[in-house]
């Protein structure tokens, strides 16, 4: 099996990177905010209140994911768009024209792209 270098596939796997960075950062930027807003709220309360302040700052966010869709309709459209690029890419028996299939990877990289806007 040999391998070829394709800039399509370096293009994408360089948006899903980039796609990815964007959830740690989403997941770290609320993780941040939530112990400085337990640290405020652990000074403002007495010494007896804080275990009750602190149970109630606990209590939703075991429910409550750190990372939420923002826009169902781009993360549709992000997830087709990369559907579309991969069976552009993988499907010789669908007879499309050379130019979809020389630029596939635009699909998948513009759905990651999207997908980047997609959550908060």
């Amino acid at each position: 099996m040999k391998f070829e270098f394709d800039w399509g596939v370096a293009i994408t796997a360089f948006t899903a990177l980039l796609f990815y960075f964007r959830l740690a950062m989403l997941r770290g930027k609320k993780r941040r905010l939530a112990k400085e807003l337990a640290l405020e709220q652990m000074r403002k309360a007495s010494h007896l209140k804080k275990k009750k302040v602190k149970e109630k700052t606990q209590e939703p966010k075991i429910n409550k994911p750190s990372i939420e869709v923002a826009n169902w309709a781009i993360v549709v459209i992000a997830i087709v768009l990369m559907l579309v690029g991969v069976i552009a890419k993988n499907s010789p028996a669908i007879n499309l024209p050379q130019i979809v299939q020389d630029y596939w990877w635009i699909g998948p990289s513009l759905g990651f792209i999207l997908f980047m806007f997609g959550f908060k």
